[in-house]
Formats: structure tokens, C-alpha cells, sequence
């Protein structure tokens, strides 16, 4: 009988995520455009989040990531509108996507780590640069206040979409 080595074999690796979609008074939405250095999709837009703390559920990931990146401390209206199930070269993520409602004056639109955050109207969305599944999916969460989108998501080892089936509920 043959001896494994565990420590050798890759494993593929599984990441939870929340990112939420923040959309103020005059219909723009907190987008953080992605840092230029960044591995991933530099240069692309998405919702600001992060990953989920080991023991924290989503709703606590996505308050705690908000205020950290936005320093918002209060969101109305707050829904969760999509779970994402994304396959790419690092592994499988789990993305809890959620959108609310703040006042402009409440978030701080700065660089971070991550990126620079921006105020976007929402008319613009299509227009600029996002990652490529929220292309995909954000008019639909947009257009249907009240469903929950549900996502197989797939990317080639480049970051180019090579699948993406959408369900609605």
C-alpha cells in the first residue's frame, strides 16, 4: 500500500465574501474601482466588501467591511439581492452580494488598500469598467427590487468570464 503525502496536494481553496452595492440620495452607487497593483482585475469596479471572518455571518461581514472601507456606521433598506458561487484559478468563493441606501455625506470616498472609492450614477454603470460577472448581473438586481438572484459563475485562469448562469427567486 502506497504512502500519500497530504502536505504536497493542492487543494483547491474556498472563500466567503460579502460586498454590497450602496446607493445614495441622488441615485449614484459607492463603487471602489480597483487598485492598478492588484493581481485581479486591477483597474475594474465593484461593490466594497471583503471576506468573511471566520465565526461572523454575512450581515456582520458586510457592516463590518462598510464602515471599515466607507466609514458608514448606518444603512437603511439593507437586503441581501444575490449568492454568488464563483469558480476561478484560486479556488471556489462564496459571494453574499447585498445593496442599501446611505446619504452621500455619510460615506468617506477615499483610497484604501483595496482601491479608490467612487460615487457612480447609476445610469453610468454599463458604461465603466466593472468586474466582469457584475456586468452580468446588476441591471437584473436593479430591475427586480424584490428577487435574490442565484449565480454559478466560472473564470478562465486570464479573468475572462467563461460562465455564467443566473436564477431568479
Amino acid at each position: 500500500m502506497g504512502r500519500f503525502q497530504f502536505e504536497n496536494m493542492s487543494k483547491p481553496r474556498y472563500h466567503c465574501v460579502a460586498d454590497i452595492f450602496l446607493e445614495n440620495e441622488y441615485h449614484e452607487v459607492l463603487m471602489i474601482k480597483r487598485a492598478l497593483r492588484k493581481n485581479v482585475l486591477p483597474d475594474c469596479y465593484n461593490g466594497i466588501g471583503g471576506k468573511i471572518e471566520p465565526g461572523e455571518t454575512p450581515l456582520q461581514a458586510i457592516l463590518r467591511e462598510t464602515k471599515e472601507e466607507s466609514g458608514v456606521n448606518r444603512v437603511e433598506n439593507l437586503k441581501m439581492r444575490a449568492v454568488l458561487s464563483v469558480k476561478d484559478k484560486f479556488g471556489f468563493w462564496q459571494i453574499y452580494i447585498f445593496q442599501g441606501k446611505i446619504l452621500k455625506k455619510a460615506a468617506k470616498v477615499q483610497e484604501i488598500s483595496e482601491g479608490k472609492l467612487e460615487w457612480i450614477k447609476k445610469s453610468q454603470l454599463n458604461k465603466i469598467k466593472l468586474v466582469p460577472d457584475v456586468k452580468q448581473w446588476i441591471d437584473k438586481m436593479y430591475q427586480n427590487p424584490n428577487s435574490l438572484i442565484f449565480a454559478n459563475i466560472e473564470y478562465t485562469p486570464t479573468y475572462k468570464l467563461k460562465k455564467c448562469k443566473m436564477y431568479n427567486l
